[in-house]
Protein backbone atom coordinates (compact mmCIF):
# COMPACT_ATOMS: atom_id res chain seq x y z
CA UNK A 1 0.00 0.00 0.00
CA UNK A 2 2.89 2.38 0.70
CA UNK A 3 4.14 1.80 -2.84
CA UNK A 4 7.46 0.52 -4.12
CA UNK A 5 7.01 1.49 -7.77
CA UNK A 6 10.36 2.57 -9.20
CA UNK A 7 12.29 1.32 -6.17
CA UNK A 8 15.17 -0.98 -7.04
CA UNK A 9 18.55 -1.95 -5.62
CA UNK A 10 21.32 0.37 -6.80
CA UNK A 11 24.84 0.03 -5.38
CA UNK A 12 23.48 -2.25 -2.66
CA UNK A 13 20.93 0.36 -1.57
CA UNK A 14 17.20 0.55 -2.28
CA UNK A 15 16.61 3.73 -4.27
CA UNK A 16 13.56 5.31 -5.90
CA UNK A 17 14.23 6.26 -9.53
CA UNK A 18 12.37 9.57 -9.18
CA UNK A 19 10.28 9.01 -12.30
CA UNK A 20 6.75 10.43 -11.95
CA UNK A 21 4.33 9.36 -14.72
CA UNK A 22 1.41 11.61 -15.73
CA UNK A 23 -1.01 9.60 -13.58
CA UNK A 24 1.00 10.63 -10.50
CA UNK A 25 1.84 14.30 -11.10
CA UNK A 26 0.72 16.87 -8.49
CA UNK A 27 -2.59 18.71 -8.74
CA UNK A 28 -3.84 21.50 -6.46
CA UNK A 29 -7.04 19.57 -5.75
CA UNK A 30 -5.20 16.45 -4.51
CA UNK A 31 -3.75 16.87 -1.01
CA UNK A 32 -1.96 14.66 1.49
CA UNK A 33 -1.83 14.81 5.26
CA UNK A 34 1.92 14.97 5.82
CA UNK A 35 3.88 13.50 8.76
CA UNK A 36 3.34 16.72 10.72
CA UNK A 37 -0.43 16.34 10.16
CA UNK A 38 -0.64 19.37 7.89
CA UNK A 39 -2.34 19.45 4.50
CA UNK A 40 -0.09 19.95 1.47
CA UNK A 41 -0.28 19.25 -2.26
CA UNK A 42 0.29 15.50 -2.69
CA UNK A 43 3.50 14.49 -4.44
CA UNK A 44 5.26 11.21 -4.97
CA UNK A 45 6.38 9.34 -3.01
CA UNK A 46 3.08 9.76 -1.15
CA UNK A 47 4.35 7.81 1.88
CA UNK A 48 7.62 9.71 2.26
CA UNK A 49 8.07 10.33 5.99
CA UNK A 50 5.15 8.01 6.80
CA UNK A 51 6.57 4.59 5.90
CA UNK A 52 9.68 5.30 7.95
CA UNK A 53 12.85 3.21 7.67
CA UNK A 54 11.68 2.15 4.21
CA UNK A 55 12.21 3.46 0.68
CA UNK A 56 8.81 4.46 -0.67
CA UNK A 57 8.11 4.91 -4.36
CA UNK A 58 5.03 5.15 -6.53
CA UNK A 59 1.88 3.79 -4.88
CA UNK A 60 -1.83 3.69 -5.70
CA UNK A 61 -2.86 6.85 -3.79
CA UNK A 62 -2.38 9.66 -6.31
CA UNK A 63 -3.56 7.56 -9.32
CA UNK A 64 -6.68 6.78 -7.25
CA UNK A 65 -7.33 10.47 -6.61
CA UNK A 66 -6.79 11.45 -10.25
CA UNK A 67 -9.14 8.75 -11.49
CA UNK A 68 -11.76 9.70 -8.90
CA UNK A 69 -11.66 13.36 -9.92
CA UNK A 70 -11.81 12.46 -13.61
CA UNK A 71 -14.82 10.18 -13.17
CA UNK A 72 -16.76 11.97 -10.41
CA UNK A 73 -16.31 15.53 -11.66
CA UNK A 74 -17.24 18.52 -9.48
CA UNK A 75 -19.03 16.30 -6.94
CA UNK A 76 -15.68 15.00 -5.72
CA UNK A 77 -14.38 18.43 -4.70
CA UNK A 78 -10.83 18.20 -3.36
CA UNK A 79 -9.39 14.79 -2.48
CA UNK A 80 -7.40 14.56 0.75
CA UNK A 81 -5.18 11.49 1.01
CA UNK A 82 -4.20 10.34 4.50
CA UNK A 83 -1.28 7.92 4.02
CA UNK A 84 -0.70 5.60 7.00
CA UNK A 85 0.86 2.42 5.56
CA UNK A 86 3.95 0.78 7.07
CA UNK A 87 5.58 -1.87 4.92
CA UNK A 88 6.38 -5.32 6.26
CA UNK A 89 4.02 -5.13 9.24
CA UNK A 90 1.70 -7.71 10.76
CA UNK A 91 -2.00 -7.07 11.39
CA UNK A 92 -1.31 -7.65 15.09
CA UNK A 93 0.85 -4.52 15.15
CA UNK A 94 -2.17 -2.46 14.07
CA UNK A 95 -4.61 -3.63 16.72
CA UNK A 96 -6.01 -1.35 19.39
CA UNK A 97 -4.48 -2.24 22.75
CA UNK A 98 -4.93 0.36 25.50
CA UNK A 99 -2.92 -1.73 27.95
CA UNK A 100 0.17 -1.61 25.71
CA UNK A 101 1.54 1.93 25.35
CA UNK A 102 3.96 0.74 22.67
CA UNK A 103 1.08 -0.18 20.36
CA UNK A 104 1.37 3.11 18.52
CA UNK A 105 0.28 2.20 15.00
CA UNK A 106 -3.42 2.16 15.85
CA UNK A 107 -3.34 5.36 17.90
CA UNK A 108 -1.39 7.19 15.21
CA UNK A 109 -3.86 5.91 12.62
CA UNK A 110 -6.87 7.22 14.56
CA UNK A 111 -5.18 10.54 15.29
CA UNK A 112 -4.44 11.04 11.60
CA UNK A 113 -8.08 10.33 10.76
CA UNK A 114 -9.25 12.84 13.36
CA UNK A 115 -6.77 15.46 12.19
CA UNK A 116 -7.99 15.06 8.61
CA UNK A 117 -11.34 16.47 9.76
CA UNK A 118 -9.77 19.91 10.01
CA UNK A 119 -11.21 22.61 7.77
CA UNK A 120 -14.33 20.61 6.97
CA UNK A 121 -12.77 17.39 5.72
CA UNK A 122 -14.89 14.23 5.78
CA UNK A 123 -13.44 10.71 5.82
CA UNK A 124 -15.03 8.93 2.86
CA UNK A 125 -13.28 5.54 2.78
CA UNK A 126 -10.51 3.30 4.06
CA UNK A 127 -8.39 1.34 1.58
CA UNK A 128 -6.68 -1.66 3.20
CA UNK A 129 -3.94 -3.59 1.37
CA UNK A 130 -1.98 -5.63 3.92
CA UNK A 131 -1.42 -9.22 4.97
CA UNK A 132 1.63 -10.43 3.06
CA UNK A 133 3.68 -10.64 6.26
CA UNK A 134 0.88 -12.51 8.06
CA UNK A 135 0.74 -14.98 5.17
CA UNK A 136 4.41 -15.80 5.66
CA UNK A 137 3.65 -17.57 8.96
CA UNK A 138 0.95 -20.13 9.52
CA UNK A 139 -0.07 -18.98 13.02
CA UNK A 140 -0.57 -15.34 12.02
CA UNK A 141 -2.36 -16.39 8.85
CA UNK A 142 -4.84 -18.47 10.82
CA UNK A 143 -5.56 -15.56 13.20
CA UNK A 144 -5.89 -13.00 10.43
CA UNK A 145 -9.67 -13.02 10.14
CA UNK A 146 -10.29 -12.32 13.84
CA UNK A 147 -7.60 -9.63 13.90
CA UNK A 148 -8.93 -7.89 10.79
CA UNK A 149 -12.49 -7.98 12.13
CA UNK A 150 -11.32 -6.39 15.39
CA UNK A 151 -9.27 -3.75 13.57
CA UNK A 152 -12.11 -2.61 11.31
CA UNK A 153 -14.69 -2.73 14.13
CA UNK A 154 -12.51 -0.70 16.50
CA UNK A 155 -11.87 1.95 13.84
CA UNK A 156 -15.56 2.35 13.13
CA UNK A 157 -16.37 2.52 16.83
CA UNK A 158 -13.69 5.13 17.47
CA UNK A 159 -14.74 7.48 14.68
CA UNK A 160 -18.49 7.23 15.27
CA UNK A 161 -20.97 8.36 14.07
CA UNK A 162 -19.38 8.57 10.62
CA UNK A 163 -20.08 6.03 7.90
CA UNK A 164 -16.84 4.33 6.82
CA UNK A 165 -16.80 2.30 3.59
CA UNK A 166 -13.82 -0.07 3.40
CA UNK A 167 -12.20 -1.50 0.27
CA UNK A 168 -9.86 -4.44 0.92
CA UNK A 169 -7.31 -5.54 -1.67
CA UNK A 170 -6.89 -9.30 -1.40
CA UNK A 171 -3.18 -10.05 -1.34
CA UNK A 172 -1.44 -11.78 -4.23
CA UNK A 173 1.70 -13.07 -2.52
CA UNK A 174 3.25 -13.73 0.87
CA UNK A 175 6.20 -11.76 2.20
CA UNK A 176 9.18 -13.95 1.38
CA UNK A 177 11.54 -11.25 2.69
CA UNK A 178 10.51 -12.29 6.21
CA UNK A 179 11.76 -15.24 8.20
CA UNK A 180 8.87 -17.67 8.01
CA UNK A 181 7.99 -21.20 8.94
CA UNK A 182 5.65 -21.82 6.04
CA UNK A 183 3.49 -19.56 3.94
CA UNK A 184 -0.32 -19.62 4.05
CA UNK A 185 -1.52 -17.21 1.39
CA UNK A 186 -4.89 -18.99 0.95
CA UNK A 187 -5.81 -18.51 4.64
CA UNK A 188 -5.27 -14.74 4.54
CA UNK A 189 -7.14 -14.38 1.25
CA UNK A 190 -10.04 -16.43 2.63
CA UNK A 191 -10.04 -14.31 5.79
CA UNK A 192 -10.28 -11.13 3.74
CA UNK A 193 -13.27 -12.54 1.86
CA UNK A 194 -14.91 -13.67 5.10
CA UNK A 195 -14.58 -10.25 6.72
CA UNK A 196 -16.17 -8.63 3.68
CA UNK A 197 -19.12 -11.01 3.98
CA UNK A 198 -19.58 -10.56 7.73
CA UNK A 199 -19.09 -6.81 8.09
CA UNK A 200 -21.34 -4.31 6.30
CA UNK A 201 -19.97 -1.98 3.63
CA UNK A 202 -16.71 -3.85 3.12
CA UNK A 203 -15.80 -4.64 -0.50
CA UNK A 204 -12.88 -6.72 -1.81
CA UNK A 205 -10.92 -6.58 -5.02
CA UNK A 206 -8.38 -9.27 -5.92
CA UNK A 207 -4.74 -8.31 -6.54
CA UNK A 208 -4.33 -11.53 -8.53
CA UNK A 209 -6.47 -9.89 -11.23
CA UNK A 210 -3.90 -7.14 -11.70
CA UNK A 211 -1.56 -7.43 -14.73
CA UNK A 212 1.13 -9.41 -12.90
CA UNK A 213 2.94 -12.63 -13.79
CA UNK A 214 5.17 -14.26 -11.19
CA UNK A 215 6.92 -16.39 -13.81
CA UNK A 216 7.94 -13.62 -16.19
CA UNK A 217 8.12 -10.85 -13.53
CA UNK A 218 5.58 -8.82 -15.51
CA UNK A 219 4.11 -6.04 -13.37
CA UNK A 220 6.66 -6.55 -10.58
CA UNK A 221 9.92 -4.97 -9.46
CA UNK A 222 13.09 -6.96 -9.94
CA UNK A 223 12.73 -8.29 -6.40
CA UNK A 224 9.58 -10.20 -7.49
CA UNK A 225 7.97 -9.09 -4.24
CA UNK A 226 6.56 -5.63 -4.95
CA UNK A 227 4.40 -4.13 -7.67
CA UNK A 228 6.08 -1.89 -10.21
CA UNK A 229 4.90 1.60 -11.11
CA UNK A 230 2.56 0.46 -13.87
CA UNK A 231 0.78 -2.03 -11.60
CA UNK A 232 0.47 0.51 -8.78
CA UNK A 233 -1.20 2.94 -11.20
CA UNK A 234 -3.60 0.24 -12.38
CA UNK A 235 -4.44 -0.57 -8.77
CA UNK A 236 -5.09 3.08 -7.94
CA UNK A 237 -7.51 3.45 -10.84
CA UNK A 238 -9.23 0.21 -9.85
CA UNK A 239 -9.68 1.47 -6.29
CA UNK A 240 -11.30 4.65 -7.62
CA UNK A 241 -13.69 2.79 -9.88
CA UNK A 242 -14.55 0.32 -7.12
CA UNK A 243 -15.31 3.14 -4.73
CA UNK A 244 -17.44 4.99 -7.27
CA UNK A 245 -19.40 1.88 -8.26
CA UNK A 246 -20.25 0.99 -4.65
CA UNK A 247 -20.22 4.29 -2.78
CA UNK A 248 -20.13 7.05 -5.38
CA UNK A 249 -23.66 8.08 -4.51
CA UNK A 250 -22.32 9.41 -1.19
CA UNK A 251 -20.26 12.15 -2.86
Amino acid sequence: MAGRGGVEMYNKKLTWDGLVPPECTPEPSILRLNPDRQWEVAREPLHLGIDINRTPGIGPGIPFAKELLAKAGPNAGAVGLVPCARGGTLIGQWLKNPSNPSATFYQNFIERIRTSDKDGGVVRALFWFQGESDAAMNDTAMRYKDNLMKFFTDIRNDIKPRFLPIVVVKIALYDFFMKHDTHNLPAVRAAQDAVAKELPDVVTIDALELPINFTTNEGLNLDHGHFNTSTEITLGKWLANTYLSHFGHLL
